[in-house]
């Protein structure tokens, strides 16, 4: 299979099992195992807010003049799309070149779950066994992380028809993307607005999330959530005693009760096992082995139930918000 090739991995840690991709499990990974693949560079900010599918405007231009509200129905056509794909070359070539940042944002999780993985130098073929020889000898995990490999590769093996040239260019333009805000989850364009001092702004599209009652876009929100936890924290006024990163991970669990596809099977719990080594169970029960510590996971556990009885209930005040 040209272009399909194993290379080393480094992928981005997920502070307290969220991530994924949050999750959604947003995995970056940094290439350097291998001189000759390119790194990315910063440009531009495209700034538009999320739209559904079936609306996707013909410009940047006519995205960023459509309500922020419009997030309902995001899981059934996107998020649980994704997390059961056993084709991810299909899911980033729908919607790669969409207007929308949001479906751009599901290209790229879709691209990310596959490369750099499987990228090699020059002359290399795909091979699991060399992919995964790293892995501790011993730990019960191990064989499971190698199923969870082979699994991901055979969700990525339709990309198998590019060269390795073109898997390179593909993957700097990814990186380039996401790296210049043109690839939004619904969460990041609330954290856009209030790094770009937009507070108001940001606090009315995670309103709008919460509104939506739409599982990948609530999930979504963890980063976002966690942002404003920490500056409460360091501002001193902080609606909450919990940590925010343990305040953040409860919306993922609670994205995952809500109905976004959290099972043993999905693209998520795979990444999760693979890289990270938590492989039982469903994505809420490998958060919480993401957890060594049993406080945490009884405090996570009780604020995930609160925060989805606000969210439920559109108690903003409830949710920090």
């Amino acid at each position: 299979m040209p272009g399909f090739v194993f290379g080393a991995m480094n992928t981005k840690k997920l502070a307290m099992g969220i991530a994924v991709l949050l999750i959604f499990l947003a995995a970056t990974y940094y290439f350097s195992s291998d001189s000759s693949i390119p790194k990315t560079s910063s440009s531009s900010v495209i700034n538009a807010a999320f739209i559904p599918p079936t609306q996707v405007p013909r410009s940047t231009a006519d995205a960023n003049h459509v309500a922020t509200n419009s997030y309902a129905d995001a899981t059934r056509l996107l998020g649980n799309p994704l997390e059961r794909s056993l084709d991810l070359s299909a899911t980033y070539q729908q919607f790669k070149d969409s207007k929308n940042p949001v479906e751009r944002h599901i290209a790229y999780r879709a691209w990310s779950a596959c490369f750099p993985t499987f990228i090699a130098p020059q002359g290399q073929s795909i091979s699991i066994e060399n992919l995964t020889k790293a892995l501790p000898k011993g730990d019960p995990a191990t064989a499971l992380r190698v199923e969870a490999y082979r699994s991901l590769f055979g969700r990525c093996k339709h990309f198998s028809h590019m060269t390795r040239a073109e898997s390179l260019s593909a993957t700097q333009h990814q990186q380039e993307a996401s790296n210049s805000g043109a690839i939004l989850s619904p969460g990041d364009i609330a954290s856009k607005h209030l790094t770009d001092g937009k507070p108001e702004q940001a606090m009315q599209v995670a309103r709008d999330i919460i509104s939506s009652q739409d599982a990948f876009a609530i999930a979504s929100l963890s980063a976002f959530i966690n942002q404003i936890g920490v500056a409460q924290v360091d501002g001193q006024s902080a609606h909450s005693d919990l940590r925010p990163d343990l305040h953040s991970l409860a919306f993922s669990i609670a994205a995952c009760q809500m109905g976004l596809d959290c099972g043993a099977g999905s693209l998520t719990a795979l990444q999760m096992c693979a890289s990270m080594g938590q492989c039982y169970g469903s994505v809420l029960d490998r958060y919480l082995q993401s957890m060594p510590n049993q406080a945490d996971r009884d405090a996570v556990q009780r604020e995930a139930q609160q925060v989805l009885d606000a969210i439920r209930s559109k108690n903003f005040k409830a949710l920090g918000l």
